[in-house]
């Protein structure tokens, strides 16, 4: 009898430290967003976690991402991804952009064609107030490179934190004026 209440309060631990997004050294956990697929050289395709979001988190903090990424069984060459960097931080209300760092371990890894591997991405925040409530959007590039040519490719990366209560804008309300060609 005291092995199977041992058993099941050990259970018990386990499925609720599932549930929560914040682990005990408050570190936040992001969830698969979306997935991107790409021909990112010639005959080399690659899908890849591409973006992340954190929900009701606190104002500052860190998070920490899993990418998995897989080069398609028919691709021609193998890849390596050996780098990445955080490019910028959005969005910028009132000129103040969110503060964040990111790096990477795991790297380099090695995908043969049919194989899929991932990495980690972790480091800390602090969101920015936005007329949505607090909000980071952190823009990374995976660097790598094929490996029989060496030719470079990049995988964009977007993780999204989002303070409790932070909402999204309405389409065409908010954020930046869309991009156009030549400006």
């Amino acid at each position: 009898m005291r092995k199977i209440v041992v058993f099941l309060a050990i259970t018990a631990l386990l499925a609720a430290a599932a549930v929560p997004a914040l682990t005990t050294t408050g570190q936040q956990l992001c969830q698969v967003q979306d997935q991107s697929t790409e021909e990112v050289l010639p005959g080399v395709v690659l899908a890849w976690d591409s973006a992340f979001l954190c929900s009701d988190i606190p104002g500052e903090g860190e998070y920490e991402i899993s990418v998995t990424v897989a080069n398609d069984a028919g691709s021609n060459e193998a890849v390596v991804i050996e780098a990445l960097a955080l490019t910028h931080t959005t969005p910028r209300p009132r000129g103040q952009a969110p503060q964040a760092t990111a790096g990477a371990t795991g790297l380099p890894v090695t995908l043969n064609p049919g194989e899929s591997m991932s990495f980690t991405v972790s480091g800390a925040y602090e969101l920015a107030q936005t007329d949505e409530g607090q909000k980071a959007n952190l823009h990374l590039q995976a660097g790598g490179h094929v490996v029989d040519s060496g030719d470079p490719f990049q995988l964009g990366i977007n993780v999204h934190l989002r303070g409790a209560g932070a909402t999204e804008p309405e389409d065409g309300e908010g954020g930046p004026p869309p991009w156009v060609p030549g400006s």
